[in-house]
């Protein structure tokens, strides 16, 4: 199998297989970048094929179907061939070192000659040679050689910052798709809030990093959320959930990070000062939920109002970062079994 290696198409492949890799999750290593370049290119529609379907139920690519693409599709030759694509960034990189040396050797080139023109003429001012007709000849020919060297070095100089910008644009192009990437990957689509697969990232650093405030993890559940989709349609569930998303977004702006949990759940992340901070914290929260309702559409009323629980926990430093989570689960269940719409703390 063989494709165009220039460093423009070979960059054009890498801004579409990069993000393909990101959104699904799937380690940037060369077999799997050589499937996604395969993917992007098209050349073996089988392969695409079967990576859909991989992707559909998965989410992801796992290591060891990966292996069975890479070993029915491709060879050992295309993963030699996809390690040097893959480096299209550090070809751009090549581009503006070469143009850097090219035009210090026509400056160092260009510095020398004006050195030569200086101590010449110099030199026919110390010998006073005004009256010689030919010293005019030896001046004219300095400042003609000047001009030429000068225009080169110019065009030198144009063709370089030419470089500079083409190297430019492929490395910010590359850049936006990437954090375009990375930000589509990191976000609910739904409800526009982080995901769940960034909340199993951000927990970690969350729990590790150390921070001035006491670290809180607040799980919240939208009350009897079957209901709504059971009477009003699944189009009003997803118009409740962004409206919940917008209320956990807000209120967690300046404080902490919200997170799309999974189904009905989510969960917030936060700095604040003590336990009963993050009561008041939740219980603001939870009241400002209960202003949301479901309206028929005729008369514009609220037939059915909506509501949260709470669970909060507290993390202790030194522990697991996933007994905060347990714990946040485990009060979260309580608010639920002690009625709903309320906050519990886990003990």
């Amino acid at each position: 199998m063989e494709f165009d290696t220039t460093l423009t198409q070979s960059a054009h492949y890498l801004k579409q297989a990069l993000p393909i890799m990101i959104r699904n999750r799937i380690p940037l290593t060369p077999l799997n970048y050589s499937i996604c370049y395969c993917y992007v290119v098209g050349s073996q529609p089988e392969l695409n094929v079967e990576f859909d379907q991989i992707l559909a139920r998965y989410q992801s690519c796992p290591p060891h179907l990966a292996r069975e693409l890479f070993d029915k599709y491709l060879s050992q030759q295309d993963l030699a061939l996809f390690h040097e694509i893959s480096h299209s960034f550090q070809g751009a990189i090549d581009q503006v070192q070469s143009g850097i040396c090219e035009t210090l050797e026509s400056s160092q080139d260009f510095s020398a000659f004006l050195s030569e023109c200086h101590y010449g003429l110099h030199s026919l001012k110390k010998r006073g040679s005004e009256q010689d007709p030919r010293a005019y000849d030896e001046v004219l020919e300095y400042v003609s050689r000047l001009t030429r060297e000068a225009v080169a070095m110019q065009q030198n100089a144009l063709g370089f910052q030419n470089k500079l910008e083409v190297a430019y644009d492929e490395i910010k192009l590359l850049k936006e798709a990437l954090f375009a990437s990375q930000r589509e990957a990191n976000t609910d689509k739904l409800t526009g809030l982080l995901n769940r697969g960034k909340f199993d990232e951000d927990i970690v650093s969350f729990c590790v990093h150390p921070r001035s405030k006491q670290k809180v993890l607040i799980f919240v559940d939208i009350d009897h959320f079957k209901r709504f989709n059971d009477d009003f349609g699944h189009q009003k569930g997803d118009d409740i959930l962004r409206k919940v998303a917008e209320k956990l977004a807000h209120h967690a702006q300046g404080r902490g990070d919200a997170y799309r949990y999974g189904g009905e759940e989510f969960c917030l992340t936060l700095s604040l000062s003590s336990v009963s901070e993050a009561v008041s914290f939740a219980n603001m929260v939870r009241q400002d939920i209960r202003k949301l309702s479901v309206k028929d559409k005729k008369t514009g009323e609220p037939i059915r109002q909506i509501t949260a629980s709470f669970g909060i926990a507290l993390y202790k430093d030194g522990a697991p970062w996933q007994s905060l989570v347990e714990l946040a689960d485990r009060a979260l269940y309580l608010a639920k079994s002690h009625g709903r719409d309320r906050v519990e703390v886990a003990g």
